[in-house]
This record gives C-alpha cells, structure tokens and sequence, in this order.
C-alpha cells in the first residue's frame, strides 16, 4: 500500500552538506553494442546501454561511442569516473563520453588482431589487459594505462577466453588481483578461466552451470567492488514456432566457488543487444543517496523529489531495495537525509 510522506519530515529542509558515501551496492552496469550480430534487429554498432542490474529489462540508451568503430572490451579506469573502452578498428583505448556520446583517444595498442573480446584494469589502474584469439591460442597483452605502452605480450594456447575481470582488493574468497575470463565451447558449455600470465597458462577452470539456454558469440564479465561476479552472455533462445531462431543476452552472476550461475533475466528483451562488454558502475558506489536533484546539498528539493517520486512509485524512491513502497522506504530516507551521508 502507498502512503504519502508523513509533513514532519518537512522539518528536514534545512541545507545539509552532502558527502560520498562509502561503498554500496552497485545498480547499474554499462553495456556497448559489438558487431550487430548478423544484422539482428535491435541496437546500432557501438551505442551503450545502461543496464539496471535489478531489471535487466530496463536499459538506458546512451549516445553512440563513435561512428564506425566496433568496441571488444571496457572497464571503469580506476580512482576515477571514466569508462574506457578498447576499440578494435584501431587497436586504440578510448575514454567514453556516457553524456554527449563518442571518445577520446588514449593511445592505440599493438600486438591484437581483429575480434578483440575483453578488457579490464589492474586494481591500482597502472595496467591494462586486453585479448584476443588469434588462431589456436589466447593473446592477453598487457599494456601501460596511461600510454597504452605495449609492456607484455602471452600467447596461450588451445583455450578462446572472450572476456576478462581482475579480482576486486578485499574480496572474501578469491586473491584479488587475480585474472579471470569466460570461455565458450563449441558444444555450448561455459567455463570460468583463471589466467596465470606468469606461466601463460589456464591456471584452473569451473564449468558453468545454470545457463538456460544455448551460449554462442560474445560474453562479458566484471566484478562488483563486493565481489559479487557479474557476466553477461549472448546465444539462442527456444527456436519459436515459425522457426525462427531468437538471440539475446543474458545477465547473470556467477559463484566462482561453485560456477552456479543465476540468470536475472535478458537485457531489453524486445532488441537484441550483441553485448561484448560488461561494466559494472562503481560509480554508484560513492553515490550520496538521498541527494534526488544532485545537486550536491541536502534540502527541501531532495524532499520534493522524494514525495513526487514515492507518489508515483518510482522506483528511485523505494529507498530499502524491497520492491514495495511503504513506512520503511520513508524511515531509510529520513535516516539516509538525517545523516547526510557520512
């Protein structure tokens, strides 16, 4: 049942300097449009998507990454804000403007051949890893962050790693700093790859369980500053009655431990995103909550946003993350606005 705020909490307007926050749980994660796969209906080549990690259904459609360019992996550029993605037309690093669309250039990589599957940073930001397949082996490359310098190249063979994720500092299981990719077979199972680089070799694999349905073509893979494993994986869905084959990508997260897989659902179910990347945005993690406007102080605006949100069932509004809207959502945004987001 929706009941309007209580007018008390009116007595809460007056200006309070707002804070980050420290670590919470992430809601969102970026998605960049591959290859359009086949010419499927659905997204255009190189638009980013912000996926809503609670409904996958709900994407956002940002402004294209640039014109003409075919983008393989992407990873949020530690200590800062930035989404960078390597683009595989020029074998470049490119900084991702999420508000007016297109990139700027860091610097191209060597070494890669076309068909660029992942990427992902180094804890501390100072190394990039990106791969390909070329030919029978893997190809990881690691390179400089901030030049794009070539600093070592690993060929390792019989194995088509399409994704990669670095092991977040304080992770409770795995040893952070670690190297992990999603395989796909031929037959269609999944496999989670640690990569030793040291040895060039596969280090240990989990197969995947829980799929659900046919994986073929392109994954992504990132973790979640808690550590929670999140990968997005594309192939065919049930062949439907008219005997047309339907391709989608789902959402998925992953118990390392175990490889059980739990499916949150298909990203826009009514297109067809080729997603080739996977990233999920920390910078929600520093995210002052009860600041609706952002604008940076917590005030009367903030409450308005709250009563109109609340009122409408916006979802921006059930503050406690319980898919209803009632007393506790009012209590978690008057102890989050009281606070003022120590």
């Amino acid at each position: 049942m929706n009941t309007r705020l209580p007018y008390f909490a009116l007595a809460l307007s007056a200006v309070t300097t707002c804070t980050l926050a420290g670590p919470s749980e992430p809601i969102h994660a970026y998605i960049i449009e591959g290859s359009a796969f086949f010419g499927a209906p659905g997204i255009e080549l190189a638009t980013v998507g912000r996926v809503n990690l609670a409904d996958p259904s709900d994407v956002q459609r940002l402004p294209m990454a640039g014109e003409f360019l075919r983008f393989g992996g992407a990873d949020i550029r530690p200590g800062s804000p930035d989404l960078v993605a390597f683009e595989n037309t020029t074998n470049a690093l490119r900084i991702v403007d999420l508000d007016s669309g297109g990139n700027t250039l860091i610097d191209s990589i060597g070494f890669m051949d076309s068909g660029v599957a992942g990427m992902s940073y180094s804890n501390d930001g100072s190394i990039v890893y990106v791969n390909t397949v070329v030919g029978a082996f893997l190809r990881i490359v690691q390179a400089d962050a901030k030049t794009g310098e070539v600093l070592s190249v690993h060929n390792i063979l019989n194995t088509t790693v399409t994704s990669l994720a670095v092991v977040p500092d304080g992770h409770p299981t795995l040893t952070p700093g670690d190297l992990y990719g999603l395989t796909l077979t031929f037959g269609g199972s999944v496999r989670l790859a640690r990569i030793d680089l040291e040895t060039n070799s596969i280090a240990s694999e989990q197969s995947v369980f829980g799929i659900g349905f046919n994986p073929q073509f392109e994954t992504g893979l990132d973790f979640a500053p808690d550590g929670t494993l999140y990968a997005v994986i594309q192939g065919f869905d049930e062949v439907s009655p008219d005997n047309f084959v339907e391709i989608s990508s789902h959402l998925y997260t992953i118990d390392p431990a175990t490889g059980s897989a739990t499916d949150l659902g298909v990203i826009e179910a009514d297109s067809t995103w080729d997603a080739v990347t996977l990233v999920i945005d920390t910078a929600q993690d520093n995210a002052c909550l009860p600041d609706l406007n952002e604008d940076g102080a917590l005030d009367f605006f903030d409450i308005s946003a709250f009563l109109t949100a609340y009122a409408n069932m916006d979802a921006v509004a059930d503050f406690n993350n319980d898919n209803q809207f009632d007393f506790f959502d009012i209590s978690a945004f008057l102890t989050a606005y009281s606070a003022g987001c120590p």
